[in-house]
């Protein structure tokens, strides 16, 4: 039972992310994905670049990819080593994520001195279809107010911006007013603009929400939910309900939109919600069948846990109750009124009066009938001699 149970359990599980891939940088965080988080796997705990999360499931799909800025501020100094330094736009998408405009090696953007409309932009894959939400800057530390009135775009829709008297902080979590789809992000202010990485999260397939931590639960393996709601378009898996499928069914019920009923379980347990299997086994009275449904009842002359008692002798041959195995009319003749009707009627010194007498009172009834028709037909052949008689003596006189 035990291994059924752990068997179903694990394949609810890998069946609601069949769709996931396992972006862990180790093969052995890969063999327990998703069900382990990495941090429980790895030493060092690592996902493959680009990816973060407990289970690597969220992708910054920025890193590497083509950026450019309205102008590019180059420096030529003792901090760049007396040797030409171009603040260029890839340095915003590098990978290395700081705020610290001088650190070494030299990884931010800044736009040139006059620029009247600072503008920094990556673009991302062309085909890319996933809905952004999660925007995470990270700019200089320092002449913060610079930034003042920034705005940030998604495919030309303004994702989120500051007032022009607030600015964003050094390390800033952005969550645009509502997802947006487009294959470019830019960023706007008013002054110089410097950028020193720009991270944009979306789940991985099978993830959702804004930091991808809620699993799908698609009713089709090849369903991919909608990563910020959660959505499935060919509805909830066995067990789940509700428009992110996260929901389980209330207890009672199971399946597909939590439509059936439970069987009658041990003990009055739930079921499984996903497959409607009793865990401990069936109530008294109903049929451990090999589904584990518990649905059907004893048959007629059964009863009890696993339908494995006979029912005593009720009167008139009535099928005992399937839970308890009492006679709901009571005994035959001959049997203790006990309930159950399996015990014999005796008497002090043992013997039993209960068929018997039965046997006894049908023979007198037998021999009673038997004598009288015997009596009868004594009685009439005397009568049919002595009319005989009779008419002789008349006979004779004459």
């Amino acid at each position: 039972m035990a291994w059924f149970l752990t068997t179903v359990l694990f394949f609810s599980i890998t069946r609601t992310l069949t769709a996931a891939e396992c972006h862990c940088s180790t093969a052995a965080a890969c063999a327990v994905f998703p069900s382990t988080p990495r941090s429980q796997v790895d030493d060092p705990d690592r996902c493959q670049e680009g990816w973060y999360g407990s289970h690597c499931q969220r992708r910054n799909i920025a890193l590497g990819r083509s950026a450019s800025q309205s102008t590019t501020y180059i420096e030529n100094s003792v901090r760049t080593g007396n040797t030409e330094h171009r603040y260029d736009a890839r340095y915003g998408v590098d990978g290395r994520a700081t705020t610290d405009f001088y650190s070494k090696p030299l990884t931010c953007t800044n736009t040139a001195e006059g620029d009247q409309q600072p503008t920094w932009a990556v673009y991302l894959n062309i085909s890319n279809t996933d809905k952004i939400q999660h925007v995470k800057l990270y700019l200089r530390q320092g002449l913060l107010e610079r930034n003042r009135g920034m705005k940030i775009y998604v495919g030309g829709q303004l994702c989120f911006q500051w007032s022009m008297d607030t600015y964003p902080p050094a390390i800033a979590d952005v969550k645009c007013q509502q997802a947006l789809t487009g294959n470019n992000l830019t960023i706007q202010t008013s002054d110089y603009l410097t950028v020193c990485e720009v991270q944009i999260f979306v789940c991985s397939d099978g993830w959702f929400s804004e930091d991808c931590d809620k699993q799908c639960r698609c009713l089709n393996s090849n369903d991919v939910c909608d990563k910020i709601t959660g959505r499935c378009s060919s509805g909830c898996f066995p067990g789940y309900h509700g428009v992110d499928c996260q929901t389980a069914c209330p207890d009672g019920s199971y399946g597909i939109n939590c439509a059936s009923q439970c069987g009658n379980c041990l003990n009055g347990v739930s079921c499984d919600k996903t497959t409607g299997t009793c865990p401990g086994g069936c109530a008294a009275g109903w049929i451990d069948d090999n589904k584990q449904l518990c649905v059907q009842p004893c048959p007629d002359g059964f009863y009890g846990t696993n339908c494995a008692s006979q029912c005593g002798n009720c009167f008139r041959s009535v099928s005992c109750d399937k839970k308890n195995g009492t006679c709901p009319t009571g005994c035959a003749a001959g049997w203790v009124n006990d309930g159950t009707c399996l015990q014999l009627i005796t008497t002090e010194e043992g013997f039993n009066w209960g068929v018997p007498a039965v046997v006894v009172l049908s023979l007198l009834l037998m021999l009673i009938v038997i004598g009288g028709t015997i009596y009868i037909r004594r009685l009439l052949r005397t009568e049919e001699f002595e009319e005989q008689d009779v008419r002789g003596t008349l006979c004779g006189t004459r």
